[in-house]
């Protein structure tokens, strides 16, 4: 692969592609080395902190209603109340990864991963940002992507 023409543009598609190639072949590796949630995990520091560095004025203000939260995938997964907007949830986020002020929960027997949750500290009290359900990460991930990259194309070509 090449040097970067558009670095904050080609780093996220190049994070996507990642994630796309280890999807098509994690299942050859035994369970136990299967380490899905860490790639998402590391990811997000160049999908999330990242933008919210260089790029933040690209991430959607779209407000976080009922029926956006389905179309993201969130139909399980908690979001605080506090946060109202998309972009709202990706500044915390970004506190949250970058701090790495993560927990991942199982509440099944075999120990599997059942949720992912991101924390945030505020007045030196720690409190929940989100708690995605294992399964709906991946598709906030993709969502949340695509938008940004979306944005930032129609950016591009009204600048060309």
């Amino acid at each position: 692969m090449g040097i970067y023409k558009d670095l904050e543009y080609e780093f996220i598609e190049r994070s996507l592609a990642l994630i796309r190639q280890y999807e098509g072949i994690y299942p050859q590796f035994d369970f136990k080395e299967q380490y899905n949630y860490t790639l998402l995990i590391n990811c997000l520091l160049g999908l999330i902190v990242m933008p919210k560095e260089k790029i933040i004025t690209y991430v959607p203000t779209t407000q976080l209603t009922k029926e956006v939260k389905s179309e993201i995938g969130l139909t399980e997964s908690w979001i605080n109340k506090d946060i109202k907007t998309l972009r709202d949830l990706i500044i915390k986020l970004r506190h949250s990864v970058a701090h790495f002020d993560i927990r991942v929960e199982s509440h099944n027997e075999r120990e599997l991963i059942d949720e992912i949750i991101f924390k945030d500290k505020q007045n030196n009290t720690s409190y929940d940002i989100v708690k995605f359900k294992s399964n709906e990460l991946l598709p906030f991930i993709y969502y949340y992507s695509n938008c940004l990259l979306q944005n930032m194309g129609k950016n591009r070509q009204k600048n060309t």
